[in-house]
């Protein structure tokens, strides 16, 4: 049996990154659902075009929801369509579908330079179950952020699976450096260290999948290379308070 590909969440996985790095996202066709490798995960994918795809409303299904995050000192809680997350006092964000005034007003506030990302936001706000970044910006001018996406999957497909036909998907400018399954307080997770050069902006990125019967939620933290490293501990505290709520 075909095994439809992971559209979504690689949509908003990359027009996250392009927002961040203050770039107008150019949509492309839809790649075509087909069956699956079913090698173990490769550490490097083949370069191919970005798959991008027409972004549809995300509807985050309902699922069993764990126990409440223990609140981190001067963090503050994200809540979106089925779950929440803790991220420090400086981030702010929230579920466009609901916050979608606050996060562009916010955006707009840093400055110029921003008005672009906050266009591309009011353009796509079915893209994300939650976008948010912090506010404050480093010396390289790419904006931390944070971005959760979901998607319904075949029940059958394995997080290990589902890493390595996402990573077979991005294109060229980004590179698969580390991939494996990790615990999280609550939940298994698939993690994956990303590397990319857009237009000349370096950066890292740390995403973390988790599976719920045939639902997928993946936790995108993203960076400049230089700040990468120095942020690293926050994002992982930060996964460890991801929750789902029913």
């Amino acid at each position: 049996m075909g095994k439809r590909r992971p559209v979504l969440v690689l949509c908003s996985l990359l027009l996250g990154i392009a927002l961040g790095c203050g770039l107008t996202p150019e949509p492309t066709a839809t790649p075509t659902a087909t069956p699956a490798p079913t090698a173990t995960p490769t550490a490097m994918p083949a370069p191919t075009a970005t798959p991008t795809a027409t972004l549809e409303p995300t509807t985050a299904p309902a699922v069993a929801s764990g126990p409440t995050a223990t609140p981190i000192p001067g963090w503050k809680k994200f809540e979106a369509r089925g779950i929440e997350i803790w991220l420090p006092g400086s981030y702010e964000g929230g579920d466009p579908s609901q916050d979608l005034d606050v996060i562009v007003e916010r955006l707009r506030a840093l400055g110029p330079d921003f008005a672009q990302t906050a266009q591309a936001i009011e353009q796509n706000p079915s893209a994300f179950v939650l976008w948010a970044f912090d506010s404050h910006v480093g010396d390289s001018g790419l904006l931390t952020s944070v971005t959760v996406g979901t998607e319904r999957i075949p029940s059958a497909i394995t997080i290990e699976v589902y890493l390595d036909m996402l990573a077979k998907q991005l294109p060229s400018q980004f590179r698969v450096v580390e991939q494996g399954i990790v615990p999280l307080d609550y939940y298994q997770a698939g993690r994956a260290l990303i590397e990319f050069s857009i237009k000349g902006v370096n950066g890292k990125q740390v995403m973390y999948v988790i599976k719920e019967g045939n639902t997928i939620w993946a936790v995108n933290y993203t960076t400049s290379a230089d700040e990468f490293d120095q942020k690293l501990p926050t994002f992982e505290q930060s996964a460890r308070t991801f929750r789902m709520r029913p």
